[in-house]
């Protein structure tokens, strides 16, 4: 657990959904999750999402003030920062911007929205005295998170700046960016192209045994496959997914070691 307490590691994610139910529904379908639902101190109810037990994601619905902005249903990442306050300081100083909070949540911790210099939200989250996601890395549960952006360069810049994270880039013809805390890769920068959409997007990736039966659980349970399974390097296979009220998910299946 320690480790997804390090400083710019991603340790929590969340669906914005139009349909609390249905995603419940939906979720508990595609990867067997449990829900239960909490009251927040602002009287909004949040679904935590268990894996067997243990707090892997949470659902929870759109107010009407978002979706009057035009917001949609969507995956957001959230991010451990030791220190909220200072961590806004610097993503001002970095040309980014504060969109919400910082919110202090009691048992929670305090938690701030962000859009980056490239122009995608991100949650950083002082985690204090709550711990985020219980498990991680095995099927059902949060695996890795990846910043989609046509400026991966500019992007892995803010990101030095504001969490200190290290930032390393392998050659290609798609060149890939690790962002790493403490020397261990915790999340990616992939380099956009004109196929996948130009809207800057933290894409949320959940593990699963078996990726071409989760795609077609996603098909009977009403979601979409936006993506049908494909190979990726070093041997894994992967999937990109749509629930029913449209948030885009990834499942991944990476060899054994």
């Amino acid at each position: 657990m320690e480790q997804w307490k390090k400083q710019g590691t991603p340790n929590w994610a969340d669906c914005a959904t139009t349909d609390l139910d249905g995603s419940e529904k939906f979720y508990s379908s595609v990867f067997g999750w449990s829900a239960e639902r909490i009251t927040g101190s602002d009287g909004n109810v949040y679904s935590l999402q268990r894996l067997h037990g243990s707090m892997v994601a949470g659902i929870y619905a759109l107010i009407p003030s978002l979706l009057e902005m035009g917001v949609q249903p969507h995956w957001g990442t959230y991010v451990e920062v030791d220190d909220l306050d200072a961590t806004l300081a610097r993503v001002k100083a970095a040309g980014g911007t504060v969109h919400d909070g910082p919110l202090e949540e009691p048992d929670v911790g305090s938690i701030a929205v962000i859009e980056d210099t490239v122009g995608a939200f991100l949650r950083l989250w002082h985690s204090a005295p709550a711990h985020g996601g219980e498990v991680f890395n095995v099927p059902g549960a949060m695996t890795w998170n990846e910043l989609n952006t046509m400026q991966p360069e500019k992007a892995a810049a803010f990101y030095h700046e504001v969490l200190g994270v290290e930032i390393e880039t392998t050659d290609g013809p798609r060149p890939y960016t690790l962002m790493k805390a403490d020397g261990r890769p915790v999340a990616g920068i992939l380099q956009a192209t004109p196929d996948t959409g130009s809207k800057p997007s933290w894409d949320v990736y959940f593990a699963t045994g078996d990726v071409d039966a989760t795609s077609a659980m996603v098909t009977r349970a009403g979601g979409n496959v936006l993506r049908e399974p494909f190979d990726i390097p070093g041997g894994g296979r992967m999937a990109v997914l749509a629930d029913p009220q449209g948030a885009v998910f990834e499942v991944i299946k990476m060899p054994t070691t």
